[in-house]
């Protein structure tokens, strides 16, 4: 409904440093448990994510496995934008799209435009980079390829690279001409450190809590491996379906409660374009209430003695 906040779901779809396919297909006893399973959830959801896919697979059956999950989305209606891990394609000591030069940066996009072009005969008018690790260069190097839009600012990124202004708080920022879409996070009242509302990381009720301040955009960021528990080296994995359940139920609340508008990034990108800086959606970040943080380390407390 109008005047009513947006949420929208984003999946950062890449084969990380996953054993072979589980990254994006995440296939575990006969099941799918990555891109096919999540296409399958926000159907019965009746939501529109979005997929920043990574294109820079190293070599042709990874490449081939980017290619099958941009196939797939596109197929599932979803919408496609570009996710940028350069590394395997260009140059494996440079990690991230920030350790390259603007014109490296450009060349790298286009790549990633013309992959994207002849998988799914759409250029993508978006982008988020790997690890969030943008800089400024980025962001004068997706206006000259003529994205609409850039993903990458995060207070809680430590590679993120981008002007200050553009990571102090939630919501959307316009710099180099680009319209600026900011991952939505929040302060820890007893730690004071910046974490990102994410439903594996964070608290269910940390979450919640920051649901009830109807930030606008809500940016609920996921994995195409959400749907996976896993070790830091990736060693031991297993299916995650708490982690389904609890998606389900954080997305009824929004729209239930709360009222969030379910859109897709380039949705909610084209609705604000043409809007004045001054009239684009902006908050400060807000900090957690003390029961929250409490219950918040108590699970970071878990976490770490389970790994």
């Amino acid at each position: 409904m109008a005047g009513s906040p947006r949420f929208l779901i984003t999946v950062d779809t890449e084969l990380s440093n996953f054993p072979r396919p589980l990254g994006i297909s995440s296939r575990l006893g006969g099941e799918d448990w990555g891109v096919q399973r999540m296409i399958e959830v926000f159907a019965g959801l009746g939501i529109r994510a979005t997929f920043f896919l990574d294109v820079y697979a190293g070599d042709p059956a990874d490449l081939g496995e980017q290619r099958r999950a941009a196939e797939t989305i596109v197929r599932g209606g979803h919408d496609l934008q570009l996710h940028t891990h350069p590394g395997p394609t260009f140059d494996a000591r440079r990690e991230r799209l920030s350790d390259y030069s603007l014109e490296e940066q450009q060349e790298i996009l286009e790549l990633g435009c013309r992959r994207l072009t002849e998988w799914t005969g759409t250029r993508p008018l978006l982008h988020r980079a790997g690890d969030w690790a943008a800089d400024g260069r980025t962001l004068e190097a997706l206006r000259r390829r003529g994205f609409h839009a850039d993903f990458s600012a995060s207070p809680w990124g430590r590679n993120c690279s981008l002007p200050r202004e553009l990571v102090s708080g939630n919501g959307w920022q316009r710099s180099a001409g680009l319209l600026c879409g900011v991952g939505t996070c929040y302060l820890d009242r007893l730690t004071g450190r910046v974490r990102r509302v994410d439903l594996a990381g964070v608290s269910f009720r940390e979450a919640t809590e920051m649901l009830a301040l109807q930030i606008d955009p809500f940016i609920l960021t996921l994995h195409s491996f959400s749907f996976l528990r896993y070790n830091r080296s990736r060693t031991r994995v297993a299916p995650f379906p708490v982690y389904i359940e609890r998606l389900r139920r954080y997305c009824a609340l929004a729209r239930e409660r709360w009222h969030y508008r379910f859109v897709s990034a380039l949705e909610a990108a084209t609705e604000l374009e043409s809007q004045p800086d001054a009239a684009l959606p902006w908050s400060a970040l807000p900090t957690s209430g003390s029961w929250s943080s409490c219950v918040g380390l108590l699970k970071s407390v878990r976490e770490r003695l389970r790994a």
